[in-house]
């Protein structure tokens, strides 16, 4: 190869090992996140805002919010919505509706704009969606979140009842109620911003302001900021009362309430086993009496029978000397051996009953 023809190679090598000029955020673009998904750490640090953004939930989880909240509003039978949140998870306690009102509040229009950058600014801007999100921060460098509030459903306060939720064991894996969400439109963003740019100084080589960005892309939306101008006092727009972003109240003392719950649960359990142990079934009653007479039949007729043996042994014998000794004698024998198969059938077949009574009367 000639010089010439040599130089754009030489080039190229250079350009490719040098990692300064091309940031690793660029490549590979294929969408697998890099690094651990639910940072605990991130997490312990997240569950600590209790202000979190909803706008990355799935779409169902979000609708299922709105519709929640928005029945609360209409339906004679209100109450408050408990969650579990730990910081990265928030999900709905559909079993436990402690009583409570929420009101709907409209407020001046307002617009904002969320820009993240890094793992970190999703991790505390957007805790509940950030493993899912770190691919597409990943790909294109800034994700961004473009917000439009006509308002809040709000909790009155006054009107939960603690102790309701102290009692209720479905209670038990809530810590926080909602006690506000803000509603309203939102867009959320992919890309945008200009990611490196190569010097007219690099090596002596290059083109000065030359520079890669990435286009715009459209996530995901809901509503609309022309339905948002439509909010009026009495309701939130249909087009315009997505959930934004949720303000929740920590259930106080949790701990002591689970603590609760979970001793009055085992002294109920306890009670019970109790009741049984102490409390026979008349079933199991009838059984005790069946079995002893059963019992007693059974030593009767053995006894009977044992006189009856000592009666024959003396008539064979000859112990009796008279002719109405020996005619006594043999009723005596017929008498105590009829009492004594008598005693054995029926103490038998009462002991034969009394047993499955006894098994039947302990369940």
């Amino acid at each position: 190869m000639n010089r010439r023809a040599t130089a754009p190679l030489l080039l190229l090598l250079t350009l490719s090992g040098c990692g300064a000029f091309f940031p690793s955020k660029l490549s590979p673009s294929d969408g697998h996140v890099r690094g651990p998904q639910n940072d605990p750490n991130r997490c312990v640090v997240a569950s600590t805002h209790r202000e979190p953004l909803v706008t990355e939930w799935t779409a169902s989880s979000k609708a299922r919010l709105e519709l929640l909240l928005t029945a609360t509003l209409a339906d004679a039978d209100k109450y408050a919505v408990a969650v579990e949140y730990s910081g990265c998870e928030l999900r709905i306690i559909d079993g436990c509706q402690p009583t409570g009102a929420y009101d709907w509040s409209k407020s001046t229009l307002s617009r904002d704009t969320v820009d993240i950058h890094d793992a970190d600014d999703l991790y505390a801007k957007l805790p509940l969606g950030a493993a899912k999100l770190e691919g597409a921060l990943t790909r294109s460098g800034r994700l961004s979140i473009q917000t439009t509030v006509a308002g809040q459903i709000r909790l009155r306060r006054a009107s939960v009842d603690f102790d309701e939720v102290a009692t209720d064991a479905s209670c038990a894996d809530a810590t926080h109620i909602i006690e506000s969400v803000s509603i309203g439109a939102f867009k959320m963003i992919e890309g945008g911003k200009l990611h490196a740019s190569v010097g007219g100084s690099a090596m002596g080589i290059g083109h000065a302001g030359a520079a890669t960005s990435r286009a715009e892309r459209l996530m995901r939306e809901a509503g609309s900021d022309a339905d948002c101008q439509r909010t009026t006092e009495g309701k939130p727009h249909l087009g315009c009362r997505s959930p934004l972003q949720l303000f929740l109240l920590p259930i106080p003392n949790r701990t002591a309430r689970v603590n609760q719950i979970a001793a009055l649960s085992a002294s109920s359990s306890a009670g019970h086993q109790a009741d049984k142990a102490g409390k026979d079934s008349p079933l199991r009653t009838l059984s005790y009496v069946l079995g002893g007479l059963g019992i007693v039949g059974l030593a009767g007729g053995g006894a009977s029978l044992g006189v009856s043996s000592s009666i024959d042994n003396k008539i064979a014998n000859g112990n009796y000397a008279t002719p109405d000794d020996i005619l006594n004698a043999q009723n005596s024998l017929v008498t105590t051996r009829t009492l004594g198969s008598a005693g054995l059938i029926s103490g038998g077949l009462l002991l034969g009953i009394a047993l499955p009574l006894f098994l039947v009367g302990a369940k």
